[in-house]
């Protein structure tokens, strides 16, 4: 089985002065998403430093993205920075990939970025990629936030918002958003037969 050269990354500025090598630096990246989490913590720490320089100074967007991917699979304080930097940056793909990272570290930290994302990222498909993750934190925090999203101005906003509550709760009231809120509120609301759920979802238009 082939294994990560431990000294790509510290070769990474002496390959662009000789050429470009952007293909095989996203292949070692891929490499190391497969195995970092088999590594003991030791050496996973020393791959979360390396991904915190990445993601601060690299100038791919891909490539912050992808080292943003593979800290999320990292259980510590500096790849925890690492998605900190990472859903701040300038790229919409760096944020997006900080979104499907936090969506596997489960903790409070996670829940309190993506909440923060899903609310006020300039970007829609950031905003979206966060809704989205924020499905894998079901409490009445999150909860109450996709609540107050079904009323954003973006319709593609909304769209995301009633499929990750479908996903959360196994409940479809399609674009009943009043239904939606009095299910949030505990209260026993029927949900429609399947052909009027099924028949909104296929008349929706293409909204990202």
């Amino acid at each position: 089985m082939k294994r990560i050269n431990p000294y790509f990354v510290s070769q990474w500025q002496k390959d662009r002065d000789l050429g470009p090598t952007y293909e095989d630096r996203i292949a070692e990246l891929e490499l190391l998403s497969s195995q970092i989490a088999s590594m003991p913590a030791a050496r996973q720490e020393e791959w979360a430093q390396n991904l915190q320089y990445l993601v601060s100074n690299d100038p791919s967007a891909s490539l912050r993205a992808q080292a943003a991917r593979v800290a999320g699979k990292i259980s510590s304080d500096t790849a925890t920075r690492v998605l900190n930097r990472a859903s701040s940056d300038e790229s919409m793909l760096v944020r997006m990939a900080a979104c499907e990272a936090w969506k596997l570290r489960p903790d409070q930290a996670a829940q309190d970025m993506l909440l923060s994302m899903a609310l006020t990222d300039e970007d829609s498909s950031v905003r979206q990629a966060a809704i989205e993750s924020l499905s894998a934190f079901d409490n009445p925090g999150v909860l109450s936030t996709l609540e107050k999203l079904l009323d954003d101005s973006s319709p593609a906003i909304q769209f995301q918002t009633v499929q990750t509550l479908r996903q959360m709760t196994g409940r479809d009231y399609a674009g009943d958003f009043d239904s939606w809120k009095k299910f949030l509120a505990g209260e026993d609301v029927p949900e429609p037969s399947v052909s009027v759920t099924a028949a909104f979802w296929n008349a929706l238009p293409k909204l990202y």
